[in-house]
């Protein structure tokens, strides 16, 4: 029978404002701070969301990387962090 395997917490922010960024990422990484790993979606866009996000885990010392897919192709809307 096959392993199950725990699903990886995923933090959604299509929809959130710069100023609404910090909050929430900080909130979402206290939760899951037993975690190995999280992904941020941050979407593409402007970029906004997404450089406020970087500069954020480059602070709090979270090492982050685009999220790569089965196929090897880059998907520049998810960010991989590594919690420990």
């Amino acid at each position: 029978m096959p392993k199950k395997t725990a699903k990886t917490p995923m933090l959604d922010l299509h929809g959130f404002k710069e100023d609404q960024v910090y909050d929430a990422v900080d909130r979402f990484l206290l939760k899951h701070e037993s975690a190995k790993v999280v992904h941020i979606m941050t979407g593409k866009g402007k970029g906004i969301v997404k450089k406020t996000v970087i500069q954020y885990l480059k602070q709090a010392g979270y090492p982050a990387k685009p999220l790569r897919m089965a196929g090897g192709k880059v998907n520049d809307g998810v960010l991989v962090i590594y919690m420990n």
